[in-house]
Formats: C-alpha cells, structure tokens, sequence
C-alpha cells in the first residue's frame, strides 16, 4: 500500500478515534508534546528527544499557520516517528513536494483538516477553490493536495497546478 493511502488512513482513524480534526488535540491524545520556539524562518520541526516526541513551532505564525504547521508535523510524528529517532527534522520548505517524506506530511495534514463531504459539498455549489478554501478554513495549497489526492483515487478535478514548494512564504 502507498505511503499517502497510509497517512489518508491514519488521519481517518485519528479522526474516527477522537472525534476532532484539531491537530494540537490529536497531538496531546496520542502523546506528542508540542512547544513554540523563536524560529527565525522554519515553520516547524517534529523530533524525537529521549524516546519523546515533540512537534516545534515558530511562535511567529498566526493562528492559521500554527494549525497547518501543527498538523503537517502530526503527518511527521505519525509517519516517520522512525527517520525522527535518527535526528531532527527540520523544515525549511515546509510544504515541499519533491520529497515523499514532505509530501506525505502534507497529504496528512490536508486529509486531516479537509473533511471530504464537506469539500465536495462546496465544489458542489459551485464555489472555486480558493471560495472552498476559505469556507474549510484551510490553505488553497492543502486544498489542492487534497484534491489531488482524491484524483489519485478516482475522482476527476481540474486543478489548476500543483503547491509550489514554499507556499507558505518561505
């Protein structure tokens, strides 16, 4: 099975499991500490420290960012727990589609935040993505993984391109 169909299937159970999309949440249920740092210009990191996993967050993001940072590293706490034992992961594109190891992160994160019906129910009425995006409360860019990802299983949405690497201003 496909790493992405696992983080699509993980974030599902966690969702199921506890009744929220909210990532800090999620995070304090299945044990991850999360704890905000004065990054200069990284996002986030996810790291192991003494068998504790921790998720690290710029105290520079807004309220927005710092829920799409938290869940992208979730993706990480969740998936790679094991590259992380081996050092930090520090993250500079946050939102890099070149590596899987990112993208897989990402497409947690955008099924994590993205209920499916309610994404549908928008493109249903006719809303554009960036109409959808606001109304889910969510990046255009996770918007468009999400998307993407539901192309991947069958669905047939336009898209308009792919998230460049840094879209979150980097």
């Amino acid at each position: 099975m496909k790493t992405t169909e696992l983080a699509r299937q993980d974030a599902d159970r966690l969702v199921r499991e506890f009744g929220t999309r909210d990532p800090f949440r999620l995070a304090e249920e299945t044990g991850v500490t999360v704890m905000y740092r004065d990054f200069e210009a990284q996002k986030g990191a996810f790291s192991v420290i003494l068998g504790q996993p921790f998720i690290f967050l710029s105290s520079r993001l807004d309220e927005h960012d710092s829920v799409t940072v938290a869940a992208h590293e979730l993706g990480h706490a969740r998936l790679h727990i094991e590259l992380a034992k081996k050092g930090i992961m520090c993250e500079y594109d946050l939102f890099n589609l070149k590596t899987s190891v990112e993208y897989e992160a990402n497409v947690f994160a955008a099924h994590l935040l993205i209920d499916p019906n309610e994404l549908e129910d928008c493109l249903s009425q006719g809303m554009d993505l960036y109409a959808c995006a606001g109304t889910l409360g969510v990046n255009v860019n996770l918007l468009i993984i999400e998307l993407a990802e539901m192309n991947r299983r069958g669905r047939r949405y336009a898209l308009p391109y792919l998230p460049p690497n840094a879209f979150m201003g980097e």
